[in-house]
């Protein structure tokens, strides 16, 4: 993605919801919302693990460090034992370096994991086994975007209950905190499905609200229809969009009040609903994005929506 339909790194997170429950895994069983963050070698110096943990903090959960050590031969050759039990040791004293910050009395423990094997498979039955929890990658800055590296692709990828992105540029510190966060919202109940988070995000954060509606934009025909009767019943349906739109935030708005949270709504016009929501959060100064995987049209045999996998790429 190019850097002007990427106008601010800031942190995004979409919730699935699809995501269900094993048996084995009752609501009530579980006491927190851990993060895992999968880290890649030259990820070792990003501030990345701060978000995760304001995030793991909201959901009173705890950050979980994970590294995977993947075949160098790609299983085309043998590998020398012990050289890769020196470069285990050596990952592991790293990854616990990288934890030490987050061992604080104010926050919970932070937990630490070296996995061994192919990446997004990996990644896929590390997130199996953490149901409930949000898996967390970094987005590179070489313009590939989850293409990246495997271990991107495989959070993309992975059936876990969120996925949180997060910019390797993102800035950020235990001193830093989220003023805006913003929650698109098409009228569906999956994209609704965003809501609960973002309002724990929002509370641990003292952050405003934003509610956004992409009015979508009604199409015709480049040949056949410019009689007056098609274009005005094209302006009729686009208010009567507008209108819905405005109607739902404000009941949105209004179901929210007893959180006694700052709530904002706001109905944007532009005929793309993936670089509106982008342009949305450079011109609100947004800093946090929340919304879930699938919307109005999503299927829920594909990882992510069209506009999602567009937010998080």
């Amino acid at each position: 993605m190019s850097e002007n339909l990427y106008p601010k790194e800031i942190a995004k997170m979409a919730t699935n919801p699809h995501f269900t429950r094993s048996p084995s895994q009752a609501p009530e069983s579980h006491k927190g919302c851990d993060v895992m963050i999968f880290l890649e070698g030259a990820h070792v110096e990003t501030s990345a693990p701060f978000h995760a943990q304001k995030v793991a903090n909201a959901f009173s959960g705890k950050v979980v460090l994970v590294h995977i050590m993947a075949d160098p031969h790609d299983g085309k050759g043998p590998i020398d034992p012990v050289d890769w039990d020196i470069k285990k040791q050596k990952t592991m004293k790293d990854l616990a370096e990288r934890a030490r910050p987050f061992a604080g009395e104010d926050g919970p423990e932070c937990e630490v994991k070296l996995l061994e094997g192919q990446c997004i498979g990996q990644v896929s039955d590390f997130v199996d086994h953490r149901q409930g929890g949000i898996a967390a990658a970094l987005r590179s800055t070489d313009g590939l975007g989850w293409q990246s590296s495997d271990t991107a692709c495989g959070v993309l990828l992975s059936q876990s209950a969120a996925i949180l992105m997060i910019p390797a540029r993102a800035k950020g510190g235990q001193d830093r905190r989220y003023r805006r966060i913003l929650v698109p919202l098409d009228g569906s109940v999956r994209a609704e499905a965003a809501l609960p988070k973002a309002v724990l995000l929002a509370k641990a954060e003292n952050a405003e609200l934003l509610l956004c509606y992409v009015v979508p934009s009604v199409g015709l025909t480049a040949f056949g229809v410019k009689d007056k009767k098609s274009e005005k019943s094209h302006e009729m349906v686009a208010i009567k969009n507008e209108q819905a739109g405005k109607r739902h935030l404000g009941s949105i708005k209004k179901s929210l009040a007893h959180n006694g949270l700052k709530v904002s709504t706001c109905i944007v016009h532009v005929g793309d609903v993936r670089r509106a929501i982008l342009s949305f959060v450079s011109e609100k100064a947004v800093d946090f994005l929340v919304m879930a995987t699938h919307g109005q049209s999503g299927h829920g045999d594909v990882a992510t929506g069209d506009v999602a996998r567009f937010i998080l790429d």
